[in-house]
């Protein structure tokens, strides 16, 4: 790969950490429901589909400016984004049953492992 993809993708990864730690802190929890996450994660979403839409298409969108906005922005703004995309894909593709397994195993494992880590954080 080389010098300006990395670019793209490390400048997209700040903008794209601070724009979730700026989001994220001045949005209040609302009744103990994370809504700085929930923004994020619906923003990277949203984009991440839009830049996709727009490839699938047909615009010419230069590789820079996708490993920028979906690799680095999206990708550090939120990771849902991208599961979100892939399990759109699946869904397009009418592969359902995998749809289906994709989103229980990630809200399964990644919850699982959450508590795992808290878990193990507190031996």
């Amino acid at each position: 790969m080389n010098a300006k993809l990395i670019v793209a993708i490390a400048l997209g990864g700040a903008l794209g950490a601070l724009a979730r730690f700026y989001i994220s802190g001045i949005l209040p929890v609302y009744k103990d429901f994370p809504v700085g996450t929930l923004l994020v994660n619906s923003m990277a979403s949203f984009l991440l589909g839009y830049l996709y839409g727009l490839l699938f298409f047909g615009y010419d969108v230069s590789p820079d400016t996708r490993l920028f906005l979906g690799t680095g922005f999206c990708g550090a703004l939120s990771t849902f984004s991208t599961f979100s995309y892939e399990t759109f894909i699946l869904l397009r593709e009418r592969e359902y049953p995998l749809a289906l397994l994709n989103i229980s195993a990630n809200i399964v494992v990644t919850i699982s492992l959450v508590f795992l880590g808290f878990i193990l954080a507190r031996r």
